[in-house]
C-alpha cells in the first residue's frame, strides 16, 4: 500500500502557474460578464483573449530561450486584476484599457526580442540626458496642462505624458554613469570637475523640469531611483546624505510657497479636519478600504465610484473595497515578487551597465508601487503617480510594459550566455 502512494505521488505534479492564471481569468472575467444579470459574452471573450495571450507568450519566452518566464506569469496576474477592476468601473474605460493591454504586450515582446541586439552600443550618457531635456521642452511648448500639471502632449485623439518615458530614460542616465562615471569628469576653469558632483547638477536639473511642469511624484520617484543606484553602486554614503539633506530643503521650502502642497500636506496630515473638501479623496479612500474588511463585498457590489479618479490614482482602494484587504495583500506581494525577479537577474548579470540597468528598472517599479499604494492607505502624503499594470492609462500602461520587456531582455541575454557556456564546453 505504502508503495502504490509512493508511486502515486511521484506521478502527480503540480499545476503550472500559467494554468492557474488562465483559470483566474476565465473566472474573474466571467463574473464580469454576469454582473449586470444579463449574460454579456463580450467581456467572457476579453478573458479569454488574455488567457490565450499569456499561453502564447509563455511559449515564446520558451521556445526562443528569452529568459525568465515568472516574469511574464507574474505581470500577467496583475493585469488580471487591473482589467477586471477597470472593466467593472466603466466598460467603455475598461475596453480601452484592453485596447492599450495589446499595445503594451505588443512592445513587450518586441523590446525583449530585440534589446539585446542594441544594448551594447547604445550607452552615451550624453545621449540619454539629451534626450531628456527635449522631451521636457518639447512639454513645455506643446504641453497641455491637466489637473493643474503641465505634463500631456496631445495630438488629435492621441495623448500621451513624456514623464513615464523620461523616467525610463532616467535609468539609462545612470546606468551609464555607473558604468563610465569619467563621463562627467568636465574641464571647468582650468580644474577637472569630479563625476559625481556634475551628476548632482544634472539631476537636479531634472527634477528642476519635473518641479516646473509640478510633476511632484514622479520628481519624487526619479530622486529615490538617484539616491538608491548611487549608495548600491557608488556607496557614496556622505554623497547620498548631502543630495537628501539638500533635496529635503527644497521640499520644505516649495510646500512653504506652493498652495498646490500644501493642500497636499494638511489632507495627508489632517484628511478628517475637512472630510467635504481637500480631504475627501484620501478619506474616500480609507472609507473604501475599511468597507471591504478581508475578504471584500464582492466584485461589482462596492461602491468606488465614491472615491474621485478612481480608475487612476485610487484603483488600490477599488480593489481592497470589493477583493478585501487579501485582495490588497496580493498584488502587494505580486509585486514584490516582480521586484525579487528583477533583483535575482541584476545579480546574474556581470557587465556593469546592464546589471545597474536591471536594478534601475526594477526599483523604478518597486518604488512606484511603494508611493502610489503608500499615498492611497495615507502612509505617506498623495504622489498622484500610476499603480503600474493597474491604473487607467496608456503612456502608464506601455511605459509598464517597456520596463518589462528590458527585464526580460537582460534576463535572456543571461540565459543565452549560460546556454553559450554549456555548448562550448560539451564541444571541448
Amino acid at each position: 500500500m505504502d508503495k502504490f502512494v509512493n508511486q502515486k505521488s511521484k506521478k502527480s505534479k503540480p499545476i503550472a502557474p500559467i494554468h492557474l492564471v488562465a483559470l483566474i481569468d476565465l473566472i474573474i472575467f466571467a463574473l464580469l460578464s454576469i454582473r449586470s444579470g444579463i449574460f454579456v459574452p463580450f467581456i467572457l471573450a476579453l478573458g479569454a483573449t488574455k488567457a490565450v495571450l499569456t499561453y502564447l507568450t509563455t511559449i515564446i519566452l520558451r521556445k526562443f530561450r528569452m529568459g525568465d518566464t515568472y516574469i511574464s506569469l507574474i505581470v500577467a496576474m496583475i493585469l488580471s486584476i487591473g482589467l477586471s477592476m477597470q472593466l467593472r468601473l466603466s466598460t467603455e474605460i475598461g475596453v480601452k484599457q484592453f485596447i492599450w493591454f495589446l499595445i503594451g504586450m505588443s512592445i513587450y515582446i518586441v523590446t525583449s526580442s530585440i534589446y539585446h541586439l542594441v544594448y551594447k552600443h547604445i550607452r552615451s550618457i550624453w545621449f540619454f540626458y539629451a534626450l531628456m531635456i527635449f522631451l521636457f521642452i518639447l512639454t513645455q511648448i506643446i504641453g497641455t496642462s491637466i489637473n493643474g500639471a503641465k505634463n500631456w502632449i496631445i495630438l488629435g485623439n492621441f495623448s500621451f505624458q513624456p514623464s513615464e518615458f523620461i523616467k525610463i530614460l532616467f535609468v539609462f542616465f545612470m546606468a551609464s554613469f555607473v558604468s563610465n562615471p569619467e563621463a562627467l569628469r568636465l574641464k571647468i576653469v582650468d580644474k577637472m570637475s569630479p563625476p559625481k558632483w556634475t551628476l548632482m547638477a544634472m539631476v537636479f536639473i531634472v527634477l528642476g523640469f519635473f518641479v516646473l511642469q509640478r510633476e511632484f511624484g514622479t520628481a519624487l520617484l526619479i530622486f529615490m531611483v538617484y539616491l538608491s543606484m548611487l549608495y548600491v553602486f557608488e556607496k557614496a554614503i556622505i554623497f547620498v546624505g548631502i543630495n537628501a539633506i539638500g533635496a529635503g530643503l527644497a521640499a520644505f521650502a516649495a510646500i512653504q510657497i506652493m498652495p498646490h502642497l500644501q493642500v497636499r500636506m494638511d489632507s495627508w496630515l489632517n484628511p478628517f479636519a475637512d472630510i467635504a473638501g481637500k480631504g475627501y479623496q484620501i478619506t474616500q479612500s480609507l472609507f473604501a478600504i475599511g468597507s471591504g474588511s478581508f475578504f471584500g463585498t464582492g466584485l461589482g457590489l462596492g461602491y468606488p465610484h465614491f472615491i474621485p479618479n478612481v480608475e487612476t490614482d485610487f484603483i488600490f482602494s477599488a480593489i481592497c473595497e470589493e477583493m478585501g484587504i487579501f485582495g490588497g495583500i496580493a498584488i502587494i506581494v505580486l509585486f514584490m515578487l516582480l521586484v525579487y525577479r528583477g533583483i535575482k537577474i541584476c545579480l546574474r548579470l556581470r557587465d556593469p551597465f546592464t546589471k545597474s540597468l536591471a536594478f534601475g528598472l526594477t526599483i523604478t517599479i518597486g518604488f512606484q508601487t511603494f508611493l502610489i499604494i503608500g499615498g492611497v492607505t495615507r502612509l505617506i502624503p498623495l504622489t498622484g503617480i500610476t499603480l503600474p499594470f493597474v491604473s487607467y492609462g496608456g503612456s502608464s500602461l506601455v511605459s509598464s510594459f517597456l520596463i518589462i520587456g528590458l527585464l526580460q531582455a537582460l534576463s535572456g541575454s543571461i540565459l543565452r550566455e549560460e546556454v553559450f557556456t554549456v555548448e562550448k564546453n560539451d564541444n571541448e
